[in-house]
């Protein structure tokens, strides 16, 4: 496990189209599934890649956080909150074909995350499937904590504008999400929507 750290450390930190070339070799054996034509650029931090699985053609861009692993589901301490749509796996972040993981974007998967293809994230995104139970931490989050694991499914063709923050549910396909939202609702396909249940219906070639 050290050596592996010591090993991404050293990748994370190269710039240019050899550190591409060299964290996409290390990381194509190290993830649960990557395919072809992955961009993982500087400053991306994955933890246990084990847990993430990424399509064909996904750009994961500089900074961005990507945090995946096993919950153990029979401690007591994690409320799950359903997500029908939901069909991927706890613990597992999955990114559809054609994505684009915007800067500095942060995806939480211990509870779940599952995005379709032709996916988009602005910089500064925010997608949390695990957050800490603000009514079983009578003594704070560093003991005894309680958590919600809500997890994530977005499907095809989701654009999350700038800073948007999504705590769990699901986001139906064909849907821009506003700059500075927070999806705390699923939100229906085909709209506009600004995190303050104001939508507007767009019209996409094929759903017309």
């Amino acid at each position: 496990m050290i050596f592996f750290d010591l090993i991404e450390s050293l990748l994370r930190g190269l710039s240019g189209a050899i550190g591409r070339y060299l964290r996409y070799q290390y990381y194509k054996r190290r993830l649960k599934s990557c395919g072809k034509g992955v961009v993982i650029d500087c400053g991306v931090y994955i933890s246990n890649p084990r847990h993430v699985e990424l399509g064909s053609n996904v750009w994961l861009d500089k900074h961005s956080v990507l945090l995946a692993g096993e919950i153990d589901l029979k401690d007591k301490s994690y409320k799950v909150v359903k997500n029908t749509f939901f069909t991927g796996k706890i613990g597992v972040i999955k990114v559809g074909d054609y994505s684009h993981v915007g800067i500095g974007t942060i995806i939480q998967g211990h509870g779940g995350v599952s995005i379709g293809r032709y996916f988009t994230s602005s910089a500064g995104c925010k997608i949390y499937s695990l957050s800490n139970d603000p009514e079983n931490c009578p003594t704070g989050t560093m003991l005894n904590a309680g958590y919600i694991i809500h997890p994530v499914s977005i499907a095809d063709n989701v654009w999350l504008g700038l800073q948007t923050i999504v705590l769990g549910h699901h986001i139906g396909e064909n849907t821009f999400i506003k700059p500075n939202s927070v999806i705390h609702k699923d939100v229906l396909p085909g709209i506009i929507f600004d995190g303050y249940n104001q939508e507007s219906r767009i019209r996409f070639r094929g759903n017309e």
